[in-house]
């Protein structure tokens, strides 16, 4: 090797090094600044949702605890399980020694941070409700990780985009949309779900309330009378939807068969991957459109 090769070998391996332990600061949804002193080594994604963001900008690898019904990618569904939606296991997580915890601000108690911390973890909670929180997860993740959020980032906007443009203008139809039937759920508030149907050229019979996930009353829904109900992958599948449905002759919506069932379990995790819901949503509302004619 010349005597120029070593000198620029050492000074890419010397910036590299720099990089590594370049002191990383981010302000989490809690309102925290939360600093680094490098890229993550160890983390524990205490979220489907969030280890699906730490994989797609490739720093699976780094990923040694994950939360309950962690099931993608395949390589998450192999990690230990540190958390459930209600609770951590403490415990479990000292044994993986983690560096960093990130957390998902709907499922989290803050109150457990100091007993995180106290494990030698940096803790970092996000929120994403919307689908532009969902993008924002990308960015920290990948800015926490050392990693790269530029391909999954710009494939994410890019089929967003498309969807919004293949169904701008479209007559809108006003749907129900169903999270469970018993009892009677919907989706409401400033909501990734309630975005989706806003993309596909839909409204949303509920979207006026405040809460995010209101239960509602066959009362309310009869007096809404929605142009169509969408199922969102319940317990029972398509065929349990149905029959649930069928026994409401009374509402519009199911007189005229106006039901549609999205069975897309990426519709309701807000991951990158909930695109894939998305456009199995609109292509739903543009069959209940296309048959309303």
């Amino acid at each position: 090797m010349s005597g120029f090769a070593r000198v620029l070998l050492f000074a890419v391996l010397a910036a590299a090094t720099l990089a590594a332990r370049a002191e990383i600061a981010l302000v989490d949804d809690l309102g925290r600044r939360v600093v680094l002193p490098g890229p993550a080594r160890r983390i524990a994604a205490l979220a489907p949702s969030i280890a699906e963001a730490v994989f797609a900008v490739g720093a699976g690898a780094r990923v040694v605890g994950v939360s309950a019904w962690s099931d993608y990618p395949p390589a998450a569904a192999r990690l230990p399980v540190v958390s459930t939606a209600f609770a951590i296991d403490l415990e479990a997580l000292a044994r993986l020694s983690p560096d960093l915890v990130i957390a998902w601000k709907d499922s989290f108690r803050p109150a457990d941070i100091p007993r995180l911390e106290a494990l030698g973890a940096r803790v970092f909670v996000v929120e994403t409700r919307t689908i532009a929180g969902i993008a924002r997860l990308l960015e920290v993740t990948a800015a926490l990780a050392g990693g790269d959020a530029g391909p999954a980032l710009g494939d994410y906007r890019a089929r967003l985009a498309a969807l919004r443009a293949r169904y701008a203008g479209k007559p809108r139809l006003r749907l129900f949309l169903e999270i469970s039937h018993r009892p009677l759920m919907t989706i409401a508030g400033r909501h990734f779900m309630g975005e989706a149907l806003e993309i596909c050229g839909a409204a949303n019979a509920f979207g006026d309330l405040a809460d995010v996930a209101p239960r509602v009353s066959w009362e309310e829904l009869f007096a809404r009378d929605p142009d169509a109900i969408v199922g969102t992958g319940g317990e029972g599948g398509e065929g349990a939807f149905r029959q649930a449905w069928a026994a409401r002759a009374g509402l519009g919506a199911v007189r005229r068969g106006q039901l549609a069932f999205v069975s897309s379990r990426s519709l309701g995790r807000p991951s990158p991957r909930v695109v894939e819901g998305i456009e199995a949503l609109c292509e739903a509302v543009d069959a209940l459109r296309q048959s309303a004619k």
